[in-house]
């Protein structure tokens, strides 16, 4: 009997290890009794998380939340044998999980001068890495499918990272992104140390700036800004002048905080100037209606660039009555823009080509280069352009773009070190001549005039002039109307559409910023059809056979029935644009 015991236990502890059991397959309905205690840790946990992270309470309901969740305790059961193991170990960092996106804009300017701006699509970026070869051939790509091309001939404004001007540094002309410039400066100013291995000294407002972000984050954590008369405003290294934003509607509150703020914060809130505070957001103000200048898409901005650049730089000349802490922003802030931000010949040429800074009072030194820059470009295009015939009583005005000159260099090394001959500009006398009379044109034009209506009224006067004006004019300052994508993709995916693929926000995008402009190219297009309709049955209707008695009654009344037809054609076309215009498209 002893035996045949040892092997029955023998035999069942082989049957446990080979055969599975029915738990394996089957849930059973009434699962393990869990303590107590452990479900009110984990109830804890979830309220804390909400809380900390400022997420609503049925985030822990999600399906995706659940799904994570259980793979943690699964991976939790796996590893339960080691020790020293870190949650952070396991978590993946938040940009290995994040999808980039490539926003694509053109901009154009017709014989006309009607600017037309077009976003192409904001695309997913979908390549290995971002290298400048890779972000190249995903933009030429995506430019391909609207059969377009990038040459020498073409900007691209972008931000001014190494890697984007890696991109663009071939076959194209790269303009920088003057907000980005300007941004990057301010943002160094309160949240940098040190910039390219030389400190920033701009210790005075980066404390109270410091001070200022902690009792926004608390406040906004603590969902107490509901007893405030303005909703604070979080800083963001992404959005333009954000530490303006953030201190400015912190000063519109100042006083509201002190019956509101905890003991804790009340140190950081006792440790504010607010003198000073004031001093800094009004300083700030100029550098922000600079950015709205720039950030327009309706109307061309290029032409600004150089003389707010030299405005910013006046305004951050130092006062012997500044605060300290004044005086080391303007410092910083006029180096870092003299530095850093560097003009390129568009900038000279469409300064030149505004009638009211032509002369350069904002900076007499830059007059001489800019005007060598157009002469340049004048010979680039006369043998391309027109005769220059025009009626001395005209009044016309010209609007060129100009591309940045490119010295071609030579195998040769002592052929680089010969002196250039210089190009008597009087031998080309159309050049010269219109480089001349534009120079003593005296129209002095406002802010609120219109550049293009001026330049298109010169047309006949300065055509080559006009034809460098259609190209650099319709370059803008920034790259903000691609910017601007990212925050409208933003509003796209709400809580009712939150499950949205990168293609179709990509589509809902192209309809939402492009809806107006396609329609108005179909209703050209309809008007077109129409009318050429019209004629065919006009000119079919009327008798191939008329009698001489007749011939001049038949083509008056032919004419007047075509002109009451296209009367009826553009009335036709209104009412079926605003039966349109009802339609809900999304």
């Amino acid at each position: 009997m002893i035996k045949h015991q040892k092997s029955c236990q023998t035999s069942n502890k082989n049957n446990r290890s080979e055969y599975s059991t029915i738990k394996q397959y089957f849930r059973p309905k009434t699962s393990s009794s869990i303590p107590r205690t452990m479900k009110e840790k984990i109830t804890n946990a979830a309220v804390e998380l909400v809380s900390l992270d400022n997420r609503a309470f049925e985030l822990i309901s999600g399906d995706g939340f659940i799904n994570f969740a259980q793979t943690v305790l699964d991976v939790g059961q796996t590893l339960s044998n080691r020790q020293n193991l870190n949650i952070l170990d396991l978590l993946p960092h938040p940009t290995t999980v994040s999808v980039s996106f490539c926003g694509i804009g053109l901009f154009h300017l017709n014989d006309d001068l009607q600017l037309y701006v077009f976003i192409l699509g904001c695309y997913p970026y979908d390549r290995d890495n971002q290298s400048s070869n890779q972000i190249r051939q995903f933009i030429d790509s995506k430019l391909m499918e609207y059969h377009l091309t990038l040459d020498d001939s073409k900007f691209v404004v972008c931000d001014n990272e190494n890697k984007m001007k890696s991109s663009f540094k071939d076959l194209c002309t790269r303009v920088g992104c003057s907000i980005h410039y300007l941004n990057k400066q301010l943002q160094h100013c309160f949240t940098t140390d040190v910039i390219d291995k030389m400190p920033v000294d701009c210790d005075i407002v980066q404390q109270m700036f410091n001070s200022i972000r902690q009792i926004v984050s608390h406040m906004r954590r603590s969902h107490k800004q509901s007893k405030l008369s303005r909703k604070l405003q979080s800083y963001s290294d992404s959005r333009f002048n954000s530490a303006f934003y953030t201190m400015n509607v912190f000063l519109i509150v100042f006083d509201e905080l002190a019956g509101i703020l905890e003991r804790t914060y009340m140190n950081d809130y006792m440790l504010i100037d607010k003198d000073l505070f004031a001093s800094v957001c009004l300083f700030l103000k100029p550098f922000e209606e600079v950015i709205e200048q720039f950030s327009c898409d309706t109307k061309p901005t290029i032409y600004k660039v150089l003389a707010l650049r030299q405005y910013l730089l006046n305004h951050c000349k130092i006062d012997p009555d500044d605060h300290d802490g004044i005086q080391q922003i303007k410092i910083f802030l006029a180096k870092r823009i003299q530095d850093i931000w560097i003009f390129q010949n568009i900038h000279y040429i469409t300064t030149f080509l505004h009638s009211s800074m032509k002369n350069f009072h904002v900076n007499l030194d830059l007059q001489e280069k800019a005007i060598e820059l157009v002469q340049q470009e004048m010979l680039k295009r006369q043998p391309t352009a027109p005769s220059n015939t025009f009626t001395p009583t005209a009044t016309t005005s010209a609007c060129t773009n100009a591309l940045d000159s490119k010295s071609t260099a030579s195998k040769d090394l002592l052929s680089s070190c010969f002196d250039i001959p210089k190009i008597d500009l009087k031998s080309t006398s159309p050049s010269y001549d219109e480089l001349k009379e534009y120079m003593t044109l005296d129209v002095q034009l406002t802010e609120q005039d219109d550049i293009l209506q001026f330049w298109l009224q010169q047309k006949s006067k300065f055509p080559i002039l006009f034809s460098v004006v259609q190209d650099f004019y319709a370059v803008p300052a920034s790259n903000t109307s691609i910017e601007r994508l990212f925050s409208s993709s933003k509003n796209t995916v709400t809580d009712k559409r939150s499950s949205l693929g990168a293609d179709k926000i990509n589509k809902l995008l192209f309809l939402q910023k492009n809806l107006t402009l396609l329609k108005s190219f179909d209703k050209k297009t309809s008007i077109e059809a129409n009318t050429n309709e019209m004629k065919r049955k006009m000119v079919e209707k009327s008798s191939p056979t008329i009698f001489n008695a007749n011939q001049e009654q038949s083509i008056t009344t032919t004419t007047k029935k075509f002109k009451m037809n296209e009367v009826n054609v553009t009335l036709s076309d209104d009412n079926y644009e605003e039966e349109n215009d009802e339609v809900d498209l999304f």
